[in-house]
C-alpha cells in the first residue's frame, strides 16, 4: 500500500471519545486505502458492528483501544488547542492496522484531509472531473438515508413539511402523469406544431418535478428553480393576455389574423409581379419568367382562399388555443411561431419550388460540365472516372448545357428573393423557440442562492495545506467554494431540458449556394 487517506469530519475534535464508524475503501488501481469518518459512536450506539474503523480518544491518549475483531484499523487523536473558541485539526495517528499488521506512518505517504459534512451533504451540484473522486464517494456515503439521520437531525417540523410537501406533490402526480402518457400518443400529431411540442416538453417537465419532490421529499435547487421559473412564466403570461385582448378590444381574433395575412400576400402579389418584369433591370427569360410568376401567384390564390375558407373554424380554434395562452408567456410565444409558420406557408411553398428548381438546374449543370472535360460521376464508388462519349452525345449534351445555362439567372433570381424571405422567418422562429426556452429556466431561484453563497449551490472543492511535518502526517482542509454564474446557471437547468445546439453556419452557406433546403433553427 502506498497511500493512506484519512477523511475527518471537521466536528470531531467537539466529540468525545469513542469508537468511530465510516467506511474503508481500496483502489487497486491506484494502491491507495481509504478511511472514510462518518462520526463518532458509544458502543451501546452502534447497530451495524461493520460500521466501526477506529477508535478516537480525543485529547486523551493515555490507553490504547485496538479491535482485533478488525483487521483495518486507526487510533485518532488531536492536540489540545490554546483557544477553545478555535477550530483545532491538529489531529495524529497513534497506531495504524492495515490488513492486521501494525505499520508506521514513516512506511507509507498518510494524509489526513479535513471536510465539512453539512456543505458535502447540501452541495447540490458538486461534480467531479474524474471518474474515481474521493469526495464523490465520501458524498455518496454520506448522503445515504442511514447517515443523513445522524448527520442531521429532523425536527418535528421537518418531518411535518415534508410529509405536506410529498403528499401534495402525489395529488398531482398521477393526473400529471395521464396527460403525459395521452400526450406522448399524440406526439406524432403534435410534432407538426410548436405548441403541441411546447405542451408536450410542459408536461414531461411537470412529471420530472414532482418525481424529484417525491423521491428526494425536498424541494431542491433544481426543481425550485423551475418552480419559481414557471411562476414568473405564468404572470408575464396573464398580463401580456390581458393586454392583447385590450388591444384589439372586440375584434374577432380570426379577423386580425386574416387582416394581416391579407397585408401579407399583397405584398407578395407585387413582389412577384416585379420579379415578372424587370427587376432591377436584369433581362430575365420572358417565357420561362411569366410561367414561374403565374404558378407562384396561383398558389398564394389558392392559400388565400384556403384562409378565407376556414375562418370559422379558425374562432373556435382561437378560444382553444387561448386556453393554452393562460398557461404562460412561453405557450404564447409557441402560439405565434405557429401562427408565424401558417401566415408564410405560401411563401415557404414557393421557396421550396424554387430551390429544388434552383437545384435540379446547378446539379443538371454540373454533371453537363464533366461531358465536357471527357469526365462522369461514378456512383457506385463516389468518384468521377474517365468516359468517352459519342457525338450524338456531346450534341445533345451541349444542347442541354446551353438551355439550362441561359434559364438558371431566371431561376437564381426567384430562389435568391425567397431564400432571404426564408431565412427572415426562421430567424424570427428561432429567436421564439430560444426565447420559450430561456423563459423555461431563468434562473432567479439560482441567482438567489448563488448571491448568497448557500451550500446547496457549491460545486467544486478548494484545498488548503494545514500542517506538513517529517514525524507526523500531512493535513489538508478542504472547503465546497461555488463556482462561476455561467457554470451554476447551466448546472441548475432540469434534466428534461436539453440545450438548443448551436447553428451550423457552414452548412446554411453550403445549403444556400447549392439549393438544398434550409430548416428552422
Amino acid at each position: 500500500m502506498k497511500t493512506l487517506l484519512i477523511f475527518i469530519p471537521s466536528q470531531l475534535y467537539k466529540e468525545k471519545p469513542g469508537q468511530m464508524i465510516g467506511k474503508i475503501v481500496y483502489d487497486e488501481i491506484n494502491d491507495v486505502k481509504k478511511f472514510y469518518i462518518i462520526g463518532r459512536k458509544t458502543s451501546l450506539q452502534i447497530k451495524n458492528k461493520t460500521e466501526i474503523i477506529g477508535y478516537y480518544f480525543g485529547t486523551c491518549v493515555n490507553n490504547e483501544w485496538s479491535d482485533k475483531k478488525y483487521s483495518n484499523w486507526i487510533n485518532l487523536y488531536v492536540k489540545s488547542a490554546s483557544d477553545d473558541n478555535q477550530q483545532n485539526y491538529d489531529y495524529c495517528l497513534k497506531n495504524i492496522f492495515i490488513n492486521g499488521t501494525n505499520i508506521s506512518p514513516i512506511t507509507c505517504h498518510v494524509m489526513i484531509i479535513i471536510y465539512d459534512q453539512l456543505s458535502l451533504i447540501k452541495s447540490e451540484l458538486f461534480v467531479s472531473s474524474t471518474t474515481k473522486d474521493h469526495f464523490i464517494e465520501l458524498q455518496q456515503l454520506l448522503k445515504k438515508k442511514e447517515n443523513q439521520n445522524e448527520i442531521r437531525k429532523k425536527t418535528m417540523i421537518d418531518c411535518t413539511r415534508e410529509f405536506i410537501l410529498t403528499n401534495f406533490a402525489l395529488v398531482l402526480f398521477y393526473p400529471i402523469l395521464f396527460l403525459c402518457t395521452v400526450s406522448k400518443f399524440l406526439l406524432p400529431i403534435f410534432k407538426y406544431s410548436t405548441l403541441g411540442l411546447h405542451w408536450n416538453g410542459w408536461l414531461q417537465n411537470f412529471n420530472w418535478m414532482l418525481n424529484s419532490i417525491i423521491h428526494k421529499k425536498r424541494i431542491t435547487i433544481k426543481t425550485g428553480n423551475y418552480i419559481l421559473a414557471m411562476i414568473v412564466d405564468m404572470i408575464l403570461g396573464i398580463l401580456m393576455l390581458r393586454f392583447i385582448l385590450i388591444s384589439i378590444e372586440d375584434v374577432a381574433p380570426s379577423s386580425v389574423m386574416l387582416t394581416n395575412a391579407d397585408k401579407v400576400v399583397v405584398t407578395l402579389k407585387q413582389l412577384i409581379n416585379w420579379l415578372m418584369g424587370s427587376p432591377a433591370g436584369l433581362k430575365l427569360n420572358s417565357c420561362f419568367n411569366e410561367v414561374l410568376g403565374k404558378f407562384f401567384l396561383y398558389h398564394i390564390h389558392l392559400w388565400w382562399t384556403f384562409l378565407t375558407i376556414t375562418k370559422p373554424v379558425m374562432d373556435f380554434a382561437f378560444e382553444v388555443v387561448l386556453l393554452f395562452g393562460r398557461l404562460g408567456l412561453t405557450f404564447q410565444i409557441a402560439i405565434i411561431a405557429d401562427l408565424l409558420a401558417l401566415l408564410s406557408f405560401h411563401s415557404y411553398c414557393i421557396y421550396v419550388y424554387a430551390a429544388r428548381l434552383f437545384n435540379i438546374q446547378l446539379r443538371g449543370l454540373t454533371s453537363l460540365f464533366r461531358l465536357f472535360l471527357g469526365k462522369k460521376k461514378n456512383p457506385l464508388r463516389e468518384r468521377v472516372d474517365s468516359c468517352e462519349y459519342q457525338p450524338d452525345q456531346l450534341f445533345l449534351g451541349t444542347l442541354l448545357f446551353t438551355i439550362l445555362l441561359f434559364l438558371i439567372p431566371t431561376t437564381w433570381v426567384y430562389y435568391s428573393v425567397f431564400t432571404t424571405l426564408r431565412l427572415i422567418m426562421i430567424g424570427l422562429g428561432g429567436t421564439l423557440i430560444r426565447l420559450k426556452f430561456y423563459l423555461q429556466v431563468i434562473p432567479i431561484y439560482t441567482f438567489v442562492n448563488w448571491i448568497f453563497r448557500v451550500d446547496s449551490v457549491s460545486s467544486s472543492i478548494n484545498i488548503n495545506l494545514h500542517k506538513k511535518s517529517n514525524k507526523e502526517p500531512i493535513t489538508l482542509i478542504s472547503k465546497m467554494v461555488v463556482s462561476s454564474w455561467n457554470k451554476t446557471w447551466k448546472q441548475c437547468i432540469p434534466d428534461t431540458i436539453k440545450f438548443y445546439p448551436s447553428i451550423e453556419w457552414n452548412k446554411i452557406v453550403n445549403n444556400i449556394i447549392c439549393g438544398e433546403l434550409i430548416y428552422p433553427l
